[in-house]
């Protein structure tokens, strides 16, 4: 679902998306990232890691956690700012709790927490399917107006 109160043009790049009109984006894709809906201030999102985001050990890189994040905590930002206005993550804080299983689905739900003329910070967390967080985070966005 995608709240047509959005920033108009988030409102028809992920409605284009969601019909299949466009591709996913490229980063999308690789992270295995799907979106699930996207109301004002609050993002959700899943994704599934597979054997392309195992690191030389087995397990799912901690840049898995940081992407996977940063991609919703981005459209957070990107949904809330007006449709003339560019953003650029330029801070991206993970921490990963747990490690995140490969071939299951992971929750992805971010918020916004403020938008100035300049700033936009978001926060959010990775569940696994019991509901336990994998990894929180937050970002900062410069906006250019």
């Amino acid at each position: 679902m995608i709240d047509d109160t959005l920033n108009p043009r988030a409102v028809r790049v992920l409605g284009d998306i969601a019909a299949g009109e466009i591709e996913y984006p490229p980063m999308w894709a690789l992270a295995g990232v799907e979106l699930l809906e996207a109301t004002p201030g609050r993002v959700f999102m899943r994704a599934k890691a597979d054997e392309r985001h195992l690191n030389a050990f087995g397990g799912v890189h901690g840049g898995y956690a940081a992407t996977v994040l940063d991609t919703a905590l981005g459209l957070t930002i990107f949904i809330s700012i007006d449709e003339q206005a560019r953003h650029t993550t330029v801070d991206l804080a993970v921490k990963i709790v747990r490690p995140f299983p490969v071939g299951e689905w992971l929750d992805i739900e971010t918020r916004l927490v403020n938008v100035s003329r300049s700033v936009g910070v978001s926060q959010g967390e990775v569940r696994n399917a019991a509901g336990r967080v994998c990894a929180h985070g937050t970002t900062t966005c410069h906006i250019r107006r």
